[in-house]
């Protein structure tokens, strides 16, 4: 009954903590009981960061999200709430994402002086996150200054299938060759159904002014950087991320400050 609900209408490199200026904060609470579904994302869908290193000029790296797996467990009790940048009313379903369901695959770059690191990633806590079957508005925009600062919200409602879910990993970062730990790397990120962006401003970084999906120079990600909504009934959708982080350690490289977007494109089946 649930999956017709939306179907018809009526129906995710590093360390950020996001201050939410805008509407709906996603509050942590016991995972609700509800329907558990099974998600891996599909190929097409990368990661992208603009990094710079020390100060210097800013580089992309590209990896690649394909692989990842988890489970989505969607309430069984549909909700409403005042929405204040549409002043409406949305309804919607509570969702967990639970952290012993997430694994990332390996993503390896290669660093400055021909180093092969490797990164992975894990949660540290079960998401929570809200699907809409109307009235929500999921679209994020973010400020990267001495801290990331989010607002949700454009004043226009998204379609019912609409899903705002706060996600915090840890990015373990290591050298390939000798297995050394180089940086672990806490980040917690807004993933969307709808549009997702970062800019960078008031820094004093070689980041200053840099966007994303804007700046990607790889051309990897879409502008804008949009997702697509859950259809419980065929099992697709297509979640965005987007975040940013200034003078974080790495005990190889030295302070790293990088911006990055990415893209779950998902096939969900019970």
């Amino acid at each position: 009954m649930k999956a017709g609900l939306l179907k018809w209408g009526v129906t995710i490199s590093l360390v950020a903590v996001l201050v939410v200026v805008g509407v709906f904060p996603i509050r942590s609470q016991a995972a609700a009981k509800g329907t558990t579904y099974n998600v891996v994302v599909q190929k097409g869908s990368p990661t992208v960061s603009l990094v710079s290193v020390n100060g210097g000029a800013p580089a992309p790296n590209v990896g690649q999200n394909e692989g990842t797996i988890f489970q989505i467990v969607v309430g069984s009790k549909l909700l409403t709430e005042k929405v204040k940048s549409t002043g409406g009313t949305a309804s919607y379903y509570e969702v967990t994402i639970p952290k012993k369901s997430f694994k990332s695959p390996t993503n390896e770059y290669m660093a400055p002086g021909g180093v092969k690191l490797v990164q992975t990633s894990v949660m540290t806590g079960d998401a929570k996150g809200k699907l809409y079957t109307s009235g929500g508005d999921v679209d994020v925009s973010s400020v990267l200054s001495k801290k990331l600062t989010s607002k949700i919200g454009d004043g226009t409602a998204d379609p019912a299938g609409s899903l705002l879910i706060q996600i915090s990993t840890v990015a373990n970062l290591t050298d390939k060759s000798t297995g050394k730990a180089l940086m672990k790397a806490p980040q917690t990120v807004y993933f969307t159904t709808g549009k997702n962006y970062i800019i960078v401003k008031g820094s004093k970084s070689r980041l200053e002014g840099k966007a994303i999906p804007n700046d990607d120079t790889t051309k990897s990600l879409p502008t804008p950087l949009v997702g697509q909504p859950i259809d419980l009934g065929t099992g697709t959708g297509t979640l965005v991320g987007a975040n940013g982080t200034l003078n974080v350690q790495n005990k190889l490289l030295g302070m790293n400050d990088n911006i990055g977007g990415q893209i779950w494109v998902m096939k969900i089946t019970k």
